[in-house]
């Protein structure tokens, strides 16, 4: 059985995919806005306590998303893969939405006054998503509004800015099942994995002292 793990939103939630008959067999849902390790630990336990020695796999929703709640679920991932020595995998969170149709967007809250613009094609992301500014912003959704495809989105401030964006969040279930199709050379037994950034992680040397 394959565990999903996906948390890169406020709305996390986790799966237990039986791969042989093509259904879930377990799941779990918690809202959480940035600890998502105070209230994760408890399903994880529960699940491990009916289904440990069934589990032949992990995948993990990568993101984007929430920084902490994405890191939560990769070290969880690698614990359980290390203790019962069972393959992990990273999939991005952009197609695990559950949406009806083989192509949708995915928009999202970039900060420094940008918006994420993903296009998803068979739950894959057909490249990394576009950050786009607010001067541009509008003009890029009015031209997706009229392709007619789905537009989704886990902000809130998204969903009421354009009203054509419904609000709704990427599932664990559906990480399972692409996790379930994927060749099994796509698998590692440990990690690394890392989160999908928008922007390369902000870091910055050291001022030197003045003595």
């Amino acid at each position: 059985m394959i565990l999903g793990i996906e948390t890169s939103t406020t709305n996390a939630s986790l799966a237990l995919y039986d791969r042989g008959n093509d259904e879930i067999v377990w799941g779990s849902r918690f809202v959480s806005q940035r600890a998502h390790n105070v209230v994760i630990f408890e399903p994880i336990e529960e699940m491990m306590g009916k289904y440990r020695d069934q589990l032949s796999g992990i995948v993990v929703g990568t993101g984007p998303g929430s920084y902490g709640g994405v890191r939560v679920a990769i070290s969880i991932a690698n614990g359980i893969s290390m203790v019962l020595g069972i393959p992990i995998l990273g999939m991005s969170s952009l197609g695990a939405w559950d949406v009806d149709g083989g192509l949708w967007y995915v928009l999202g809250d970039a900060r420094r006054k940008t918006t994420f613009v993903a296009e998803v094609k068979d739950r894959r992301a057909v490249a990394e998503p576009d950050l786009v500014g607010d001067e541009e912003i509008d003009n890029r959704i009015a031209s997706l509004q009229k392709m007619g495809c789905p537009l989704v989105t886990a902000d809130e401030s998204v969903a009421r800015r354009w009203e054509d964006v419904c609000l709704s969040y990427p599932e664990a279930e559906n990480l399972c099942r692409s996790a379930g199709a994927t060749d099994p050379g796509e698998w590692c037994q440990s990690g690394p994995l890392e989160p999908h950034y928008l922007r390369a992680p902000y870091i910055t040397t050291p001022k030197k002292q003045v003595r």
